[in-house]
């Protein structure tokens, strides 16, 4: 995002507009109306931001000082007549429920970035400290915010009842990297479809590949995305790091190899195991 923030007349807004429980519950089997109404108010909320945020003059002082956008663009900016080209929008929770996302933004196009589970769940635990004791005692999480009451816990609804007490027993890393084989699954089910691989609107990539490779990955990602991959951007792709790669080495082998058979198929699928 940081990066691709240096399109000129784009807009990188990542998930701060639409709640991410509508995620979890757009990945539920619902009516076709609940659907219809979930999937207009993801539609209306960018529409709304379009119409307001885009345009503010604070925004431009702080898009020129950063760089992300060049003088021409920073003056029609702050004279309120910029004409925007591309909404690029991140959200890592609809891998939950990709079709939704799909449907949804009928004319949009999905860059579905992969990574390693085993740092994924590094770093969520790392960073955020997710799914531990605590946060599973209530709803109120962006990982868990939907769910069913086992002991005095909340489960996440992607944990299967019959494993709930797997899940208890589990460190918060191993029960990351289940929310990490969850996300890729939902992903692949609905990735692999015939007639999705054939709208030509889904771009798989992966992480460490991009940052091994930033040049030759970012200009793919930005074509994909109709723009010109001219220096200010290869410049920005090029302070890629290969730092966070493996970190999830340093952490206890036993865990390491309970998390790798939690999610064996998805590592596998992927090649990052045997």
């Amino acid at each position: 995002m940081h990066c691709l923030n240096s399109l000129p007349y784009t807009e990188c807004l990542s998930g701060i507009s639409f709640p991410v429980p509508i995620a979890h519950l757009a990945a539920q089997q619902l009516p076709d109306q609940i659907n219809c109404c979930l999937e207009y108010a993801l539609a209306s909320t960018l529409s709304v931001y379009l119409s307001s945020i885009p345009n503010s003059r604070i925004r431009a002082i702080h898009n020129l000082i950063s760089g992300s956008i060049g003088f021409k663009e920073a003056k029609e900016l702050f004279q309120r007549r910029r004409q925007l080209q591309r909404l690029i929008y991140k959200e890592p929770f609809f891998s939950f429920a990709p079709d939704f996302l799909y449907r949804a933004l009928p004319n949009c196009k999905i860059i579905y970035l992969y990574r390693d589970g085993r740092d994924c769940a590094n770093s969520l635990v790392k960073k955020y400290d997710v799914l531990t004791n605590k946060s599973l005692r209530t709803l109120y999480t962006s990982e868990s915010s939907l769910g069913y009451q086992y002991q005095d816990f909340w489960i996440p609804w992607w944990v299967s009842v019959n494993k709930a007490s797997d899940f208890i027993e589990a460190s918060p890393y191993i029960r990351s990297i289940w929310m990490w084989k969850e996300m890729v699954h939902h992903c692949e089910s609905f990735f692999s479809q015939d007639s999705v691989l054939l709208s030509g609107r889904i771009l798989k990539i992966k992480y460490e590949d991009l940052v091994h490779e930033p040049i030759v990955f970012g200009e793919k990602i930005v074509r994909y995305i109709g723009a010109n991959f001219d220096q200010r951007l290869q410049k920005r792709f090029r302070q890629a790091s290969v730092k966070s790669i493996g970190k999830y080495k340093n952490r206890d082998a036993e865990e390491i190899k309970a998390a790798e058979k939690i999610a064996y198929h998805e590592l596998h699928l992927y090649n990052y195991v045997k």
